[in-house]
């Protein structure tokens, strides 16, 4: 199995559980503001990593790139921010559509920031994703400023991943992780000074819940990347979509209509050629 392939598997496990976060913070901003759930993705997470600090001890946080893991929880953080508050603020289909566009800007910045060689099939069927996207939430027409928002997450998420990658070139998957959950928690909780509301025993119980799947996909999204190139692993970003379609359906009783499936259908041909030209590729003698 290729290496590409092996980070396809892990993004799709990585998709699932950040899903399902999002599922579970959109529950608990019913009730906590924005900023505090927030925070909490990032603490909860980052009680899973102490386990493994005490085993490896201090010297396992030592490293000679800074800049770039701070530079990642800040991208990080103001991503996850934006996203929130463009749900909050605007038409959920149309903040799907603009948080989509992360692999197209992945296409670019891998090309630009990582000198990865980019080949026609990829890039075609990248923008056959983002089509079948469009089709299932079918956005209306306008224009609105929290649209911005979204869009501004989506390119904060591309910068984060893009220097993601860029550290696991040198840096081991736990050290990128733990850096990227302690920024983001420091970021986040100087305004839930001024906005925290005690949770209930049930929010505490979601808000651990909230930093597990967190942790979780966090850990396997920089596996994913570690293991392939960006170029592939990115575009499998869009089965987010097919993903929350069946939560929606499970926990909320959304059943999706006929061009829903028709998007999910374009999506899930999209990644299969992704994979199945990886494959072949991969098979073919050097």
């Amino acid at each position: 199995m290729s290496s590409n392939l092996i980070g396809v598997l892990w993004m799709l496990v990585a998709v699932t559980s950040l899903t399902s976060m999002f599922a579970i913070a959109k529950y608990l901003m019913q009730s906590l503001p924005l900023v505090e759930v927030g925070m909490f993705r990032f603490v909860m997470s980052l009680l899973f990593y102490l386990p493994w600090l005490a085993q490896r001890g201090v010297g396992a946080l030592k490293t000679s790139r800074p800049g770039a893991h701070f530079s990642r929880g800040f991208f990080g953080a103001g991503s996850l921010l934006a996203s929130i508050y463009a749900v909050q603020h605007m038409r959920l289909a149309d903040a799907t559509v603009l948080a989509f566009s992360i692999p197209l800007w992945s296409v670019l910045f891998a090309a630009l920031f990582l000198r990865e060689r980019i080949r026609l099939g990829r890039t075609l069927a990248t923008f056959a994703g983002f089509i079948g996207v469009v089709v299932m939430v079918r956005p209306q027409a306008g224009f609105e400023p929290a649209a911005a928002i979204a869009l501004l997450s989506a390119i904060l998420a591309t910068s984060s991943i893009t220097t993601m990658k860029s550290l696991t070139r040198t840096e081991p998957t736990e050290r990128i992780v733990f850096y990227f959950l302690l920024s983001g928690a420091v970021m986040m909780g100087v305004p839930t000074l001024y906005a925290f509301e005690l949770p209930s025993l049930i929010e505490w119980a979601w808000l651990f819940a909230l930093g597990l799947v967190g942790w979780f996909g966090q850990y396997c999204m920089t596996r994913a990347y570690a293991a392939g190139d960006m170029t592939v692993i990115a575009p499998f970003d869009f089965t987010r979509v097919i993903i929350a379609g069946i939560l929606g359906y499970v926990v909320f009783g959304e059943v999706p209509d006929t061009w829903g499936l028709v998007g999910a259908g374009i999506v899930m041909c999209a990644c299969a050629y992704i994979a199945g030209s990886e494959a072949r590729r991969s098979e073919t003698p050097s």
